[in-house]
């Protein structure tokens, strides 16, 4: 498609001898606006209505935001552009020759902001998750059932070979597992194989709760990862394919082979993006060699690597 200034509804008397220009009449520089939208990649997304003066003789105009592609702005210069990330946001408008050289951008800056909702059930209705309240068990504190799949993400437990039909854990985890689905997504991850949420049990299975540290596993926030598999039946396996690192922290050390890039990639992304408090890989210790535990512990904020066997953390 061809952009002539003749086609922006903002430029008056032009001629194609115009020089490429493009320019952002909305959004307003400033503006603000709301995650509040079930975006098609699985993000919650805010819909912003792009609004470009484009001059001269174009091929074609990209919007980005940061990094991320948003899409090219259609013969009248509008675009409703997803913008996923929260806080303030460049939007650039990129105009481009037929060769791909580029003519003339723009910027606008504008703010992104969580939507304010009453409680996690309403979160979960942002995702448009098709879930259910209960059962109640101890230390479950919002307890959900979760048809699946999750944000387009199906789930089946180790070992068996049908996938599960439903999710139960406490409300946060389930949020937590649809703000980790496009990230899976993105990696044509479709499924996950977990070895679980939910287990009413001490850190330190050999004490009896109540009286003990609490595992995130007996409020139902935390999930055991054991394989990720994507779309063309590639099974990514914690067990199999996890490298142990030997130097330097778990999202900096240099990886061993593809799967074992793979692997940290995914697990150091989810957790780039605040998705869990804590993730525990096999670098931690034997207790952990099959699985990544996540879980959603209040105050901490780490991917744990190993030096020896250390103290007892939650898994």
């Amino acid at each position: 498609m061809r952009i002539l200034c003749c086609l922006s509804v903002m430029v008056v008397g032009c001629g194609v001898d115009a020089p490429p220009s493009v320019a952002f009449t909305s959004p307003a520089p400033g503006s603000s606006f709301s995650r509040d939208q079930l975006g098609s990649s699985g993000y919650l997304v805010a819909d912003v209505g792009v609004k470009l003066d484009i001059g001269g003789d174009v091929a074609r105009v990209a919007v980005t935001a940061g990094d991320a592609t948003l899409g090219d702005v259609d013969a009248q210069g509008a675009l409703t552009a997803e913008v996923h990330a929260s806080g303030a946001a460049t939007l650039t408008a990129t105009a481009y020759d037929d060769g791909g050289a580029v003519l003339a951008t723009s910027t606008v800056e504008i703010n992104i902001g969580d939507p304010q909702v009453a409680d996690c059930h309403a979160w979960l209705d942002l995702y448009k998750l098709d879930y259910s309240a209960g059962p109640a068990n101890l230390g479950v504190a919002d307890p959900i059932t979760v048809k699946l799949p999750l944000n387009g993400m199906a789930y089946r437990y180790s070992g068996s070979t049908d996938q599960r039909k439903t999710l139960y854990g406490d409300c946060a985890l389930m949020q937590s597992l649809a703000e980790a689905a496009p990230i899976w997504r993105s990696h044509d991850i479709g499924e996950i194989i977990d070895i679980g949420i939910y287990n009413y049990r001490c850190i330190d299975q050999t004490k009896t709760p109540p009286n003990c540290s609490m595992s995130q596993h007996a409020y139902a926030k935390a999930i055991d990862l054991a394989e990720l598999v994507t779309g063309d039946g590639t099974h990514y396996s914690v067990l199999k394919d996890w490298v142990i690192d030997t130097s330097g922290d778990t999202c900096t050390a240099a990886t061993e082979n593809a799967k074992d890039a793979f692997l940290h990639q995914v697990i150091c992304e989810l957790k780039k993006a605040d998705v869990w408090n804590i993730v525990l890989t096999p670098n931690y210790n034997s207790d952990h060699r099959n699985h990544f535990h996540v879980d959603l512990t209040k105050g901490s904020d780490f991917i744990k690597r190993t030096t020896g066997e250390p103290a007892l953390l939650d898994d």
